[in-house]
């Protein structure tokens, strides 16, 4: 008897670190809701996404102007449900990414506008631009490229501007390394 209480007490430092993420949110969550996939991303949850040319302290978000949810921008950080994004997984390393604001009625997008391609959220429908594909890169962090753009356009931003654009996927640029921060959880409400 006296040996079984040992062993509990050796392995509750494990469970301790084991439950540690799921306390850290701001609401209690259950284990089940916060399943991560091998990119660490679970469903339930919304993150907010910043990349490393343009630091932690712009997030990408999109920009409501009247009924028009066109814009979608790099802007300092300050809270706002416009920069969350829930990544709803597809299939290995496919998702379709919803901003907070909208929930599941609209996904990001891309379109091709004046031979460039653009991003702007759009009606969530199976269509081949609303399918973003992750990389996980060597320094920790993800390229995200799309179905619509191809394989050798990644997500990253304007040098001068921070405007998020699709571009050539280039081994050590900084603006198409793209980190993910948990925001909160996802409630259906």
């Amino acid at each position: 008897m006296c040996s079984q209480w040992l062993i509990i007490f050796m392995l509750l430092p494990f469970l301790q670190v084991a439950l540690a993420r799921i306390i850290g949110l701001d609401e209690h969550v259950a284990g089940e809701d916060l399943k991560e996939d091998q990119f660490g991303i679970a469903s339930s949850c919304f993150y907010k996404l910043t990349n490393k040319y343009s630091g932690s302290n712009r997030t990408l978000e999109t920009i409501i102007t009247g009924d028009n949810p066109e814009d979608i921008k790099m802007t300092l950080f300050h809270n706002y449900d416009i920069g969350y994004w829930r990544f709803i997984r597809l299939s290995n390393n496919k998702y379709r990414i919803q901003n907070y604001v909208y929930g599941g009625s609209m996904s990001l997008d891309i379109v091709k506008y004046k031979m460039k391609y653009k991003l702007h959220m759009n009606e969530t429908a199976d269509i081949s631009g609303q399918y973003w594909h992750l990389t996980r890169l060597s320094d920790g962090s993800f390229r995200f490229t799309n179905d619509f753009s191809g394989p050798k356009m990644a997500l990253d931003v304007q040098a001068d501007t921070h405007k998020p654009i699709m571009s050539k996927i280039a081994a050590n640029h900084p603006g198409q390394h793209w980190i993910f921060m948990k925001a909160g959880k996802y409630s259906s409400d």
